[in-house]
């Protein structure tokens, strides 16, 4: 046997060879290369006779060699090296732990993916789970590699070798180091290859990592939730900052347990804590700088340094920093960089929505090289979704955020050309001195400004972004030197101040892109605009005071013009022909000026009545433009709107006979209490989404209310009322009892959604006449949702004859109605006999409701993947006929099969079932339910139900990957 293989052996068995075994081998094997030599050689190149005979004593010797019985030995580093461990704090990362070994435990996971902001804890938890893996028998080894900075394939091929102990050092070709290492991986039973900070895809197969399930699996840790996506993780998990408690905890473990601090200190280091915002690197890195300090001064200078955005001014301090900026640098693209210190301009902690920085962005020019709005906000909105990916971003219901010290690291790299004192209280300006001839960008929003010296004029000629937005106090005056040196500013954003009016110095801002003057409800007067021919955006919504705009006419670069809620009725005739570029239009205008606006994109605008609605809908039609446009009738006037949409909205109204909006795409009305039906409307053709909300009066969208029909003019089949209505919502419509009413025949052939809130009188979606011929009902071919919440007064969701008029019905959700009884209402209809789509039911809160549908559903509902039921009081059994079980019959809490036997019922997509605080459910059903695809089972707080019958196989029970049943003893 060679020394290669005896070795290769030893290390499938956690064994290596005795010292002097692996002498042996050595001797033997030169001995042998000296004998090919001999072999290879002719008569002049044969050695000499003495040579030769040396040659064969020496193997002699080495055949007669005696041997240990036991060639050999326990390798106690067979598996890897432990690291040194540091002391976990924190449950959450407890969880994370337990979470991550669970999974390394499951057979269908092969892939997993760690990803989380630099300085979250990652690595610390991967060293855990290494050591944890070094200590189970039933992992074959664990591989961790730190990818480097200077990654290749070739490097990364020798680090996987080494710790492996692959022998490829003497191989060049990286196909064939590929193919080694997986030969030597794919040896392993059970294996676990971890890659610790990986910042881009790589392809594992070119590498030489055989990942699969029973075998070699991989593990990954990473900034970007895009490498997870890429490197197709089967489960991708963040790891979030720690609880200010965890935060704390670990801070004081950094200190010491020699620290003691008094109550001074104690609440310092809380705010300090604070401002590092659960990212355990820097708390350590905080709790480490001020370790033996004892001094309270001390302690609250640091403090003072933190929030003030000092960091970086000692060691520690910068290699935290330096570590945080590493996932900047791997951004690459400056532009991208530069979108992302745009987002360190706002104060510490702001949520800040997400299309008011898509707008900052457009207004400093960094979103250019595109036509239209509509493209600027794909790309802004695909940049935000990217910084995110990567955690240098966090995104909250719509809104985003920037963790405290990426902040930190942000406003370190902008340094001296910035100055960011965002809600810092500040009332004065901050003096001369700052205002470097380098500075760049500065922005002093949220404070409360009130003195500015009167002949301050800083000369800033690089200076492109001024925010002072709610920056001002009430009695604040700009002087009009500020602005005479600004001449490369490009965006000045003044929004929701209190001045009266503007330095005429502004006139002379020729290179402004933006003047942002929102809200600024006090402003009477803003000086002449005429040579702003550069401006492309002027937003003076709300100045309620203003009266009128000198110059406006010449600005002909204008995108964006917002004058909504201002004193200014209307634009002198003729002023929109020279303002041919705009994109964006929020004002009151005559419906003819809107076909001269050629690049109009978006057009928001308040009307009087439907009867201007209507004008002005076939003006827009006629011209093909805008894309969108939200128009208003009569509505009180929104305070923001930030997205772009396209929608119509009423309100108030008494009446809307004879609208004709043919190319609305969204109508949202509100509180037009004076209209009992919608039967005087349409037909919409183009509406895709329809919302209605509070109104006093409405009875039912269409049709008749009583079951005597009345005679309106319902739609044909030949000319549907919503021929392209996809999301229907109503809510809070306190009188609606149907939605379609006696007497509506049509179709709604792309309605997917229907949503019902609030509507407390509502008896049914539709109004039925007993046994009705299948052909007078609507059909809705294409709905896939209904769900209905706090709807006290109806019995049930659908009614059975209803379902074949909804075949691709998906899901059902039913929350907080308090007459409920059952989902489904009555057996199925006789002629049913294909299988109904739907895949997901979830009940909450109903406690009238015994049952969710008769048990003859069962054959029909095979398409279900999960049935959730929660807080019903009154559920005794999930199918109607559970309760009729044959005497004698017994269950057991899992595969429960009653002694007598019945065939089992299929359902064989079921993957998650959830029955929660249900206190008098006592069965689900007489017959076991064959389960195939059940991954997730919890059950709690259902303390009657004596068993749960469901058909699964030993081996499905043991791989599920999540099941909790309470009290499973009984």
């Amino acid at each position: 046997m060679e020394a290669m293989e005896i070795e290769s052996a030893a290390s499938l068995v956690r064994k290596k060879p005795r010292i002097l075994v692996k002498t042996w081998l050595k001797e033997t094997e030169r001995a042998r290369n000296n004998f090919q030599i001999i072999g290879q050689a002719n008569a002049e190149t044969l050695p000499p006779k003495q040579q030769v005979e040396t040659l064969m004593r020496e193997v002699e010797e080495l055949i007669g060699k005696t041997l240990p019985q036991t060639l050999l030995i326990e390798d106690r580093d067979a598996k890897g090296v432990k690291f040194l461990e540091r002391k976990l704090i924190g449950e959450a990362i407890h969880r994370n732990i337990e979470l991550i070994w669970d999974l390394l435990k499951e057979n269908h996971v092969c892939k997993l993916g760690i990803y989380g902001m630099g300085g979250v804890g990652k690595t610390t938890i991967m060293m855990h789970i290494h050591n944890r893996l070094l200590n189970d028998a039933t992992f074959d080894g664990v591989v961790f590699i730190t990818v480097s900075k200077d990654f290749s394939i070739y490097k990364l091929q020798s680090d996987i070798g080494e710790a492996s102990k692959c022998s490829i050092k003497e191989v060049e070709d990286e196909k064939k180091r590929a193919a080694m290492l997986s030969e030597h991986l794919e040896r392993k039973k059970n294996c676990v290859l971890i890659l610790d900070d990986v910042w881009e895809h790589l392809d594992l197969e070119e590498v030489g990592i055989p990942v699969r399930a029973h075998g070699c699996k991989f593990v990954l840790t990473t900034r970007s939730f895009d490498v997870c996506r890429q490197m197709q993780c089967q489960e991708k998990i963040k790891i979030e900052p720690l609880s200010q408690e965890e935060a704390d905890n670990l801070f004081l473990e950094e200190l010491g347990p020699k620290m003691t601090l008094n109550l001074e200190i104690e609440a310092i280091v809380k705010s300090i804590v604070k401002e590092c915002a659960g990212l355990p690197i820097g708390v350590i890195t905080m709790a480490r700088s001020m370790r033996g300090v004892t001094d309270a001064f001390q302690w609250r200078d640091f403090l003072t340094k933190l929030k003030e955005s000092s960091m970086g001014q000692t060691d520690m301090e910068m290699k935290l920093l330096m570590n945080l900026k590493v996932s900047y640098d791997r951004l690459g693209n400056p532009d991208v960089q530069q979108y992302f210190l745009s987002c360190a301009l706002y104060p510490e902690d702001e949520l800040i929505d997400k299309f008011e920085l898509i707008e900052l962005f457009i207004d400093q020019g960094l979103i250019g090289g595109f036509n239209t709005r509509k493209e600027k906000y794909d790309r802004g909105l695909t940049i935000l979704k990217t910084l995110g990916n990567v955690c240098l971003l966090e995104e909250h219901w719509g809104q985003i955020r920037m963790h405290d010290l990426i902040r930190d690291m942000a406003l370190q790299i902008m340094g001296v050309t910035s100055i960011v004192k965002a809600r810092k209280q500040l009332m004065r300006i901050p003096s001369e001195e700052y205002w470097t001839d380098g500075l760049e960008k500065v922005s002093l929003m949220n404070n409360n400004i009130k003195d500015f010296p009167l002949d301050m004029s800083p000369n800033c000629p690089k200076l492109s972004t001024l925010l002072l937005k709610n920056g001002l106090s009430h009695d604040a005056v700009i002087p009009d030197s500020f602005f005479k040196k600004l001449c490369g500013l490009k965006v000045l954003n003044l929004s929701e101040n209190n001045m009266i009016e503007l330095p005429n110095s502004i006139s002379n801002l020729v290179n402004l892109r933006a003047l942002l003057l929102k809200e600024c409800r006090r402003l009477r007067r803003i000086p002449y605009l005429g040579k702003l021919t550069s401006l492309r955006k002027l937003d003076a919504k709300c100045c309620i005071r203003l009266k009128a705009l000198e110059g406006l006419e010449k600005l002909v670069n204008l995108r964006y013009l917002n004058l909504a809620r201002t004193r200014i009725e209307r634009l002198p005739k003729g002023m929109l022909d020279r303002l041919l570029h705009l994109q964006y239009l929020n004002f009151s205008v005559n419906e003819e000026d809107i076909t001269k606006l050629w690049a109009l994109e978006t057009f928001e605008c308040y009307l009087k009545n439907v009867d201007d609605f209507n004008k002005c809908v076939r003006v827009i039609e006629q011209s093909n433009n805008p894309r969108y446009y939200n128009l208003y009738v009569d509505r009180e006037k929104p305070e923001f709107i930030a997205e772009v949409s396209d929608d119509t909205r009423f309100g108030n109204c008494g009446n809307l006979g004879g609208v004709s909006s043919l190319g609305t795409g969204e109508m949202n009305m509100r509180k037009c209490d004076g209209i009992t039906n919608l039967s005087g409307m349409g037909p919409l053709e183009y509406l895709e989404e329809l919302k209605i909300k509070d109104w006093e009066n409405l009875e039912v969208l269409y049709g008749g209310q009583d079951k005597e029909v009345i005679n309106i003019p319902a739609p044909t089949l030949a000319h549907p009322l919503f021929p392209n209505l996809q999301v229907l919502k109503i809510k809070r419509c306190l009188k609606v009892k149907y939605l379609f009413g006696h007497g509506y025949k049509s179709n709604l052939p792309h309605l997917r959604v229907i949503k019902i809130y609030y509507c407390v009188e509502m008896v049914g979606i539709i109004a039925v006449v007993t046994s009705p011929p299948p052909h007078l009902l609507p059909f809705f071919p294409s709905l896939e949702e209904i769900y209905v919440w706090g709807c006290d007064e109806m019995k049930r969701v659908v009614e059975s004859e209803w379902m074949p008029h909804f075949p691709n019905l998906r899901s059902i959700t039913v929350g907080y109605c308090k007459k409920m009884e059952e989902i489904i209402g009555g057996p199925p209809p006789h002629l049913l006999v294909e299988e109904i789509s739907l895949q997901c039911l979830e009940v909450q809160g109903c406690d009238n409701m015994r049952k969710l549908f008769p048990h003859e559903w069962l054959l029909h509902l095979r398409n279900l993947r999960s049935i959730d039921i929660m807080d019903c009081e009154g559920m005794v059994e999930l199918i109607s006929g559970a309760g009729q079980r044959q005497e004698g019959s017994i269950t057991t809490p899992v595969n429960s099969t009653p002694s007598s036997f019945q065939p089992p019922i299929s359902l064989p997509k079921l993957k998650q079932l959830t029955l929660r605080d249900l206190p008098q459910l006592k069965s689900i059903w007489e017959v076991p339910i064959k389960c195939d695809s059940m991954n997730y089972l919890h059950v709690s707080s259902c303390p009657e139900l004596m068993g749960i019958p469901l058909q699964l196989r030993l081996r499905d029970i043991e791989e599920l990957p999540y099941i909790w049943v309470e009290n499973e003893e009984r």
